[in-house]
Order: C-alpha cells, then structure tokens, then sequence
C-alpha cells in the first residue's frame, strides 16, 4: 500500500492541490464559513476530489493540531534521487544554490527552512536519510507550500552529496559558530552548497572537515547562536542580495 501523509490547514491543502498532488480524501468541518474555506470546497468540486463533512471529533482524531476544520490525505512528500537530481539542476541554472542539512530533526524548523528555500530559490534540499525531521503533516503546514515547491533528496551519508558536488566543481560552505569568517565577507555568487548542522551540535565533525569554507552569522554577546530556520533564512537572504 502506498505510504499517506496526512495534512491539515485550508492552505496547506490548497498548495497540495495546486502543486499536483494526489490527495486521497478530504475531511471538513461541518457548518465552517470562511473565504478560504469556500475556495477549498470550489476547488475540491472542481477538480473531483472526494470530500466529506465530519463532526469536530473526527477531524480531532486525525490531528490535535490547528486542522482549521479541514484535513486531507496525500501521498507521502516525494524524494528525489542525488545524482540525477544535481545533474538536472546543473544543465538547466549556471550557479545553483544546493542545501545539506545534517540532523535537523525538529520538523518545525524543516517546514520553515523549506518555506525560506522556496522564497529565494534555492534548487534542491538534501537530508540524511536517518537522524532528519520525517516529511510529515507538521512539514507541510510549516513550510506554508514549500515542501511541495523544493526537490527533496534522502542519502545515506551526506558525505557522497559533498564529494559529488565537488566533483561538480560547487563549493561547499558550512555556517558554524566555530568559525572566524562572516557570511557578510563571504562570496556566494557562484553555484553553491550551503551546509547547516543540528541546533544542539551543529555540523558533525566528519562532515564539517571536508567542506571547503566554514562561515558564521556574526552576533553581539549577548547571545551565541539563533534558530536553524532563522538562520537559514539569514544566508538566504545575503545570498540573494549578493546575485541581485
């Protein structure tokens, strides 16, 4: 049986929807009136997607999350394979931007790195096939439609994604506290791969020694580190500024 996903939130079903996913079903809140909600239902008849109108008990059977009264069901996120997902990014964009994130578990932060990749383009998301955030109901709803917009790749080890792009010649760069270099001295011009590590240990020690630049987002004293998402964010955004 096909792996499913379940998701919940008007917008999130939405942007499944409008990105081409195959949603099974969809449960919706009886007796809900909002805009949104009726562009959903309009949506729903128009594209033939089964639907019913539950109770709130059942919609709270599926998620104790903010449903906002309507949860879907879809296939689960998918993934992409390494090699011909960078092979396809390389023939079609002269200076791509690659993400690795190695132990990002929180799925929160994963929803919302994915959001920020979509806004400012980056190409393709590369995670750890253990140790990640699972591509779940709270990814998608985080992510505000991102998870459906960023190609996705599972790896073994994110050593092979690393030695690959070298071999592609794309630089690496790894954003660690550890490091003496700011991200604002730093040029990001060119095709790229952008590292981040776990908010509790950061980069992991093997990963961290083969990349070829180690950066940081500089910060008073007053505090030592901030969010991944956030910082994510951040690089992004100086990323963009530096290409436009």
């Amino acid at each position: 049986m096909e792996e499913t996903v379940t998701i919940f939130g008007i917008r999130a079903i939405l942007e499944a929807i409008e990105s081409g996913k195959s949603l099974d079903r969809v449960w919706l809140l009886k007796g809900t009136q909002s805009k949104l909600f009726e562009q959903l239902l309009h949506v729903l008849r128009n594209k033939n997607i089964p639907f019913s109108f539950v109770p709130v008990e059942r919609l709270d059977r599926f998620s104790s999350k903010n449903h906002q009264g309507a949860v879907a069901r879809i296939a689960a996120l998918a993934t992409q394979e390494m090699e011909p997902l960078v092979e396809a990014i390389l023939k079609e964009k002269k200076n791509p931007i690659f993400l690795l994130l190695d132990g990002i578990t929180d799925t929160r932060n994963f929803g919302a790195i994915l959001r920020s990749s979509a806004a400012t383009g980056v190409d393709a998301v590369f995670i750890s096939s253990t140790g990640s955030a699972p591509l779940n109901g709270d990814v998608v709803k985080t992510s505000a439609g991102g998870a459906f917009k960023v190609p996705i790749s599972k790896v073994q080890h994110l050593k092979d994604v690393v030695y690959y792009l070298k071999a592609h010649d794309i630089s690496t760069t790894g954003i660690t506290e550890k490091a003496t270099e700011s991200i604002f001295e730093t040029e990001l011009t060119g095709p790229i791969a952008l590292v981040f590590g776990s908010e509790d240990i950061g980069i992991s020690k093997g990963l961290l020694k083969i990349l070829d630049h180690k950066v940081k987002l500089p910060m008073t004293e007053a505090i030592d580190s901030l969010n991944v998402s956030v910082a994510c964010a951040v690089v992004f955004y100086e990323t963009l500024r530096q290409r436009k």
